[in-house]
């Protein structure tokens, strides 16, 4: 996949097929829509090319932008989309000023006069543009107008729940893990680097790799305990992991940390990746140690149950 970033100029595209959007999760939905843009372009003879921003519109148009949190960071969804087939991302700047083109300026100037689209793939939901009457039906229109095709994909359900970026951060935020996986099609996971803390989970038999997350805008799960996969040099671990203030310690700051089991290697300063498979419980604050100990063994237990169905077979 080639990306074009900050462009003057763009390259001349082979019957470009293309779709736009921010694609944030690159969830099922999305999937669905970049299955028929790579399969339409390969029918044609064509190239498939996928519009997206820099930044979400809502983070320059909404003056509380800095409550949205994303599922992915740039580099993921990059990584998601090349994993889908598409030849080309566009990266256009999302500035208060491109917000105020309508929908048919784009269309005109940017789809058919610089990249000369052949055919548009569309979402149930898409619209780009500042006018509110923006919709599919303009789009139809501008298509017979411009003579370029336009396919509308269906909405994707689960679990009679629309598929969309909403709905998964809604369900990351509620700790609902196992219906914001099947959403997205893949485990959602967390990155960053181990950083070292207050040391005191090897007190209790239970030491942590602490996850500085620097992206300030990923999206962080409800608070509570999560089975997961640790990746660590390409090899997956099984894991438990807190996010959380830890009250029975009296720490009340956020703090995202691992348990790794049967691992005992100096990971401070490495990147590593959690997939997060389910939630176990929520944080608790417990009247000692020794009952908080007591919890995280049953935790343990409960945690390899749900990693070692049908899985062994995948961890060191």
């Amino acid at each position: 996949m080639k990306i074009h970033t900050k462009l003057t100029t763009y390259p001349t595209f082979n019957n470009p097929v293309i779709t736009i959007g921010m694609f944030d999760g690159v969830h099922t939905g999305h999937q669905q829509i970049l299955e028929q843009l790579v399969s339409t372009a390969r029918s044609i003879n064509g190239e498939s090319v996928l519009i997206t921003f820099d930044s979400h519109p809502r983070m320059v148009l909404n003056q509380e932008a800095y409550k949205l949190k994303l599922i992915n960071s740039y580099d993921e969804k990059i990584d998601l989309i090349r994993n889908t087939g598409v030849d080309h991302l566009i990266v256009l700047p999302f500035t208060k000023e491109f917000s105020k083109k309508t929908t048919t300026e784009f269309v005109s100037n940017f789809l058919v006069n610089t990249l000369h689209v052949k055919t548009l793939i569309v979402g149930y939901n898409n619209h780009f543009g500042s006018r509110q009457n923006d919709d599919f039906n303009h789009l139809n229109d501008l298509s017979k107008e411009y003579n370029f095709e336009i396919i509308k994909v269906d909405v994707k359900n689960i679990d009679n729940i629309k598929v969309s970026s909403t709905n998964i951060r809604e369900a990351l935020n509620n700790g609902d893990i196992k219906l914001a996986n099947k959403m997205l099609g893949y485990k959602f996971c967390l990155t960053g680097k181990v950083v070292e803390g207050n040391r005191i989970g090897n007190e209790i038999g239970f030491p942590t790799a602490n996850l500085d997350i620097e992206n300030d805008f990923k999206l962080i799960p409800a608070m509570g305990v999560y089975a997961v996969e640790v990746e660590i040099d390409g090899k997956l671990n099984r894991g438990m992991l807190n996010i959380g203030i830890r009250p029975t310690l009296n720490i009340n700051k956020l703090s995202i940390e691992t348990h790794i089991f049967y691992f005992n290697k100096n990971i401070y300063g490495q990147y590593i990746k959690l997939y997060l498979v389910d939630r176990i419980r929520d944080e608790e604050r417990f009247p000692s140690l020794t009952l908080l100990i007591d919890q995280l063994k049953k935790d343990k237990v409960t945690a390899l149950k749900i990693l070692d169905d049908g899985n062994k077979s995948n961890y060191l």
